[in-house]
């Protein structure tokens, strides 16, 4: 048996000597076993520990974390007001009513269709064809329905809210078809491939940048994969200036109106509508282009916090003192914790409000102005009398426009500035397609300001300036006479309107009775002694061919043609141009404000006044019942007294003004005079040729013993100014009456 050989593979095998027995020795794999899970729960509580101990505050952190945000206050836009505090100008809230484009568009997306679908649907429902298609079907029928709603809830026609969500569809079909034709051909622009990258690389570079690129790039877009469009997952304006009982019942049934929601946003309102609108202008929100440096529409005036949308005034008091109106944004500091509660607030800058314009219109007075060119825009011309050659030109038609210019003969301060024809100012702030085409297809051109940018021919309203000049260059003194034949060389040219009608002149006439009967040829003769010059240098001085100075922008100045003095270039003067320059006609164009002006100079014994229309600016306050109170923030220019002007010729201008009203002689004796109250004044028809009818002028002050206020009446290819112009001015003294504006005349003031 001790013989016997042993099996192969099963005999024990002898140890190396040096070599590790585990069989012999169990224990020490169980130390090696421990080992291995001691030193890794050694590290596992080491970092357990490093955590709690050493790094629990920069965790805990975390819950304590705090966040600041920065809230915009928004700042109420100032108003405009009459002198007697009536709201001419407002910011209001406007609610408009926005609707999800996929609910308006027609038919519907099917993928948004099946979204919606899904949406109601659970995972097992959505494998099941038939049961997508009964839901998407019932999705139509819920349209139908919604449409339905929407025209109960706003009361317009279904018909009008399709037409509307056609436009917008059209709109955003046309976005998605340019962006289609750019995607279309950046796709067949041919792009380097990347072995011609790798190729001008080292390989380690071209390994991290793609592992860069896989890491950080978006999926590549299959060229076949639907594009989409922000303003298709956007929200568009379906309705404007909803009521604000249709905003609180979309806002309080947001599952009755899916897809719908308000906007709200301030609007700027004129609740007089078509009083002053030239004067007032227009206040709209600021395009994105407007407010941005390398645009070429940026408005380099703007303030830094303008941003698009805000609103800016864009013409008439509303642009000229912007500055004042335009209210800057306040702004608050808001933090949150790390769960959106508010924890604390300050203010960094409050809101600052617009200041509130106080103007010195007289609403009565400015009603009233218009009422009555508006009653003159839509009368027929005059009837001529039995006594009267009508004239080749006379008007056939109701004249195009006409403007009345009323302002204090002290102070400068303009009561009435009256255009015709008007319009709404409200269609510029909220355009009615049907309103808008006909306003601006009207030829009498309602949005042109003929109170600050219309200049005619002044005709005889003009020869008061002529007077002052030919009495200040000695030509004439009060009482000297000439003798008026009717014309003055000859009986072709240079006539009075007599001598056109009746073959008869003035006879004897002096400055007085030049003025009262309109004699030409009184002042051709005058033109003739002083020259040019005289003529010129007076109408400069009294501000005639240049802006008057008023509050508004585009004002313009009229043209006064003068001789080229000597050594300059010019065009050539010609006797007849002084001739025509001393009875208003010539090349000379004159505003209804410089005559109104000139008539106060006459009237407030030689001051040239600068006419403006805000006087005084409330700061932050709604409210008009005067317990706020407002202060000056304009410094106007006081009165300048016209050099070299002496009393004794405005006494003489002044009578021959009164004359014009009051005598029997007079051109406004008939249309013009009043037994309350003495007006002084000038009639004027001024030619404009082409055969077509004159204009009609009167300027004048009342009452004539102690001026209040000067003013000027013209009406666009009137005719006669006595028989056109002069009813009105007669009519707008009365008015003055009635306000107590003026007081009637001493009893001795009427002959």
């Amino acid at each position: 048996m001790m013989n016997r050989p042993a099996i192969d593979g099963l005999s024990p095998q002898p140890t190396p000597q040096g070599a590790w027995d585990w069989d012999a020795t169990p224990a020490h794999r169980l130390v090696v076993l421990g080992v291995l899970f001691i030193v890794p729960l050694i590290a596992i509580t080491a970092r357990i520990a490093d955590l709690q101990c050493r790094l629990q505050p920069s965790f805990m952190e975390v819950f304590s974390r705090t966040h600041t945000e920065l809230q915009e206050l928004p700042a109420r836009e100032g108003r405009l007001l009459a002198a007697d505090g009536t709201v001419l100008a407002d910011d209001v809230l406007q609610y408009d009513l926005l609707v999800h484009y996929r609910r308006l568009e027609e038919p519907p997306d099917p993928r948004w269709l099946r979204r919606k679908a899904w949406e109601r649907l659970s995972r097992s429902e959505r494998r099941q064809s038939a049961v997508v298609a009964a839901q998407e079907s019932l999705l139509h029928q819920e349209r139908k329905t919604w449409w339905n709603e929407l025209q109960r809830l706003t009361g317009q026609p279904q018909d009008e809210l399709r037409q509307t969500a056609q436009g917008i569809q059209n709109r955003v079909d046309s976005i998605w078809a340019s962006v289609d034709e750019r995607r279309q051909f950046k796709d067949r622009v041919p792009l380097p491939s990347s072995r011609e990258v790798a190729a001008n690389m080292p390989w380690w570079e071209h390994l991290w940048q793609s592992v860069q690129h896989e890491l950080t790039a978006p999926p590549v877009r299959n060229r076949h994969e639907p594009l989409v469009i922000a303003e298709q997952e956007t929200s568009h304006v379906l309705l404007t200036n909803v009521t604000r009982e249709i905003a609180a019942e979309v806002e309080a049934h947001p599952d009755r109106y899916p897809g719908v929601s308000i906007a709200i946003r301030p609007r700027r309102i004129y609740p007089l509508k078509s009083v002053a609108p030239h004067i007032l202008g227009s206040r709209t929100p600021l395009r994105p282009e407007e407010v941005d440096p390398g645009s070429k529409q940026f408005i380099a005036t703007l303030a830094p916090d303008y941003r698009p949308g805000d609103p800016y005034g864009r013409s008439g008091l509303e642009r000229q003192y912007e500055t004042v109106l335009h209210g800057t944004r306040g702004v608050r500091s808001i933090t949150y914790d790390r769960h959106g509660e508010e924890l604390d607030s300050h203010m960094e800058r409050p809101a600052e409000h617009g200041r509130d314009l106080v103007l010195t219109l007289d609403l009565p007075l400015q009603q009233k102005a218009e009422a009555l060119l508006d009653a003159a825009l839509l009368s027929a011309p005059p009837a001529i009398t039995d006594d009267e050659a009508p004239p080749a030109n006379a008007p056939q038609t109701p004249p195009p426009g006409g403007c009345l210019i009323a302002i204090d003969v002290q102070t400068g301060a303009l009561l009435t500035a009256a255009s015709a024809p008007r319009f709404d100012a409200n269609l510029l702030t909220n355009h009615e397609a049907a309103e808008w085409k006909k306003l601006i297809n009207d030829p009498r051109k309602p949005l042109y300001s003929r109170a600050t940018q219309m200049a005619l021919p002044p005709g005889s309203v003009f020869k008061a300036l002529s007077a002052i000049a030919l009495l200040e260059a000695g030509v004439f003194r009060p009482h000297d006479h000439i003798q008026c034949q009717g014309y003055l060389d000859h009986p072709g040219q240079h006539r009075c309107l007599v001598f056109r009608h009746y073959g008869v002149g003035h006879g004897e006439t002096d400055l007085s009775a030049a003025l009262a009967r309109s004699c030409n040829v009184y002042f051709f003769t005058g033109a003739r002694r002083a020259g040019p010059q005289a003529l010129v240098d007076w109408s400069q001085r009294l501000g005639i061919g240049q802006p008057t100075g008023l509050d508004l922008p585009g004002e313009t100045g009229g043209a006064l043609p003068s001789p080229a003095r000597p050594g300059e270039a010019g065009p050539r003067w010609y006797p007849g141009d002084t001739l025509g320059l001393a009875i208003g006609q010539s090349a000379l164009k004159v505003t209804p404000l410089q005559m109104a002006r000139l008539m106060a100079a006459i009237a407030n014994g030689g001051y040239l006044v600068t006419p403006h229309l805000a006087t005084t600016s409330g700061p932050t306050s709604i409210e008009t019942d005067g317990s706020t109170p407002v202060r000056p923030v304009f410094a106007h220019p006081e009165p300048q007294p016209i050099p070299g002007l002496h009393p004794e010729t405005l006494a003489a201008v002044r009578e021959g003004l009164y004359n014009v009203v009051n005598d029997s002689h007079g051109t406004g004796y008939k249309t013009i005079r009043l037994k309350e109250v003495a007006i002084a004044g000038k009639t004027g028809t001024a030619e404009v040729g082409g055969n077509r009818p004159d204009h009609a002028w009167f300027a004048g002050y009342a009452p004539a013993d102690n001026p209040r206020v000067a003013f000027a009446v013209v009406i666009e290819h009137g005719g006669s100014g006595g028989k056109v112009a002069g009813p009105i001015a007669r009519d707008f003294v009365k008015t003055l009456l009635e306000t107590g504006l003026i007081t009637p005349s001493a009893p001795l003031a009427v002959q």
